[in-house]
């Protein structure tokens, strides 16, 4: 058998493509402000650290009641998951089985709303697409398949704004809309259906969910709503 055939094969995978919104402009301001260099670098750099697969761990899925009582471990996509970084782009991807798509989901969910939220505090806004399908994901960072495409064009052709939505294939495989609270997972605190019947969630979300979580203490979610507002302001002064 050929090395190359021992490892390339298409696996079923969720797959996220997030994208940083203005990143021209954002470019271009970092040539003639050094304040803005250091933001694009330290933007970039935080999602270059999330190829690391440690960094998709249960630290935000561990304190919720809904992954307790199903089994915190059945959440776990530390070692399913493949993260690659390119220019203004993250591509995360999680292999499933057809019997855990919803507590992968809602770790993913969840760990996605923490990136946006820290990055929207530096003045940094993303909108990604969600979805699952056939993969090609490698450690060297190549990426393939009809996966990929269709999250980069939910993001491109539906999402338009800071925010991150999930496909229409990927939701019929969650217990979504929730029926019955024995069906809830962690996602469904975050996910929402928008005015426009897109379902998904904005960059402030992570805030709402954790806002009693031990991970934010009062006066810290203070200051980090904070930077939130000076982000929106100084977001909607650059559109006038």
């Amino acid at each position: 058998m050929n090395t190359l055939d021992s490892f390339l094969e298409y696996e079923n995978r969720i797959v996220a493509f997030i994208d940083i919104l203005g990143f021209k402009e954002i470019i271009k301001q970092s040539e003639r402000s050094l304040k803005k260099l250091q933001l694009l670098y330290q933007t970039l750099q935080f999602f270059k650290k999330r190829e690391n697969p440690y960094k998709w761990n249960l630290q935000l899925i561990e304190v919720e009641e809904d992954a307790q009582k199903k089994g915190v471990t059945n959440f776990d996509i530390e070692n399913l998951t493949k993260c690659t970084c390119f220019s203004d782009s993250i591509v995360v991807s999680v292999k499933y089985e057809d019997n855990n798509i919803n507590e992968l989901t809602s770790t993913l969910i969840a760990n996605l709303a923490y990136i946006g939220a820290h990055i929207m505090t530096e003045g940094i806004l993303i909108r990604g697409g969600i979805t699952l399908g056939k993969l090609i994901h490698l450690d060297n960072g190549i990426i393939m398949g009809q996966a990929l495409i269709d999250a980069f064009q939910l993001e491109t052709n539906y999402a338009i704004y800071p925010r991150i939505l999930l496909s229409d294939k990927l939701i019929q495989r969650l217990n979504y809309p929730l029926n019955s609270k024995h069906e809830r997972y962690p996602y469904h605190q975050y996910i929402n259906r928008f005015e426009d019947g897109c379902v998904g969630f904005h960059q402030m979300i992570y805030f709402q969910v954790l806002q009693n979580s031990p991970f934010l203490e009062q006066n810290k979610l203070t200051r980090e709503l904070g930077k939130v507002r000076k982000t929106i302001i100084d977001g909607l002064d650059s559109n006038f």
